[in-house]
């Protein structure tokens, strides 16, 4: 990881800096959505929890580059399954794109949940609305198709949902 960034946990009162990378990066959330992020997007992702999750199993990660948040994940420990953690959404500074901080945002998830002995799987759903943009991150981090799948719908998009996954323990496999 570049010496200057820093991987540390997102509080609540840095809404308003995720909220700004997600506004950087509104052809995501046409493609997923159909409209721009609203203004409450960030709350909306540091907040979500499918049913049955607790909060304790909520983790937003953020990579920061001195007071700045460039990059961050929001993930899930132990859900669908215990030995699951899935990555609901990472999103990185879109005017630092290329610099290969997707990759170490996915590196600084990996730190988090390597420790961990129930996790093996880390997961990702990817909308088939937006599958042209990422899933060729998701391969060069080493996940593949599961064959999962289930309709999508968010404003106007109507997708398809796709379940990728890799396993924990190859995490420093694809780093390089």
């Amino acid at each position: 990881m570049n010496a200057q960034l820093e991987a540390r946990l997102i509080a609540q009162d840095q809404v308003d800096a995720v909220q700004r990378v997600m506004e950087s990066n509104a052809q995501y959330s046409w493609h997923v959505s159909g409209a721009q992020p609203t203004p409450t997007a960030a709350s909306d992702v540091l907040t979500a929890l499918p049913p049955n999750v607790s909060i304790t199993q909520k983790v937003d990660l953020g990579l920061w580059d001195g007071g700045d948040l460039v990059a961050f994940a929001d993930v899930l420990i132990g859900w669908p399954s215990s030995s699951t953690a899935h990555i609901g959404l990472l999103m990185t500074e879109r005017s630092r794109h290329g610099e290969g901080l997707g990759r170490q945002m996915h590196d600084a998830v990996l730190d988090l949940v390597s420790g961990r002995t129930d996790v093996q799987t880390l997961r990702v759903s990817i909308v088939d609305a937006n599958s042209d943009l990422a899933e060729p991150f998701w391969i060069r981090l080493g996940y593949e198709s599961t064959g999962e799948a289930a309709p999508y719908f968010s404003g106007s998009v109507e997708s398809t949902a796709r379940i990728w996954a890799r396993p924990v323990e190859t995490s420093r496999m694809f780093s390089n």
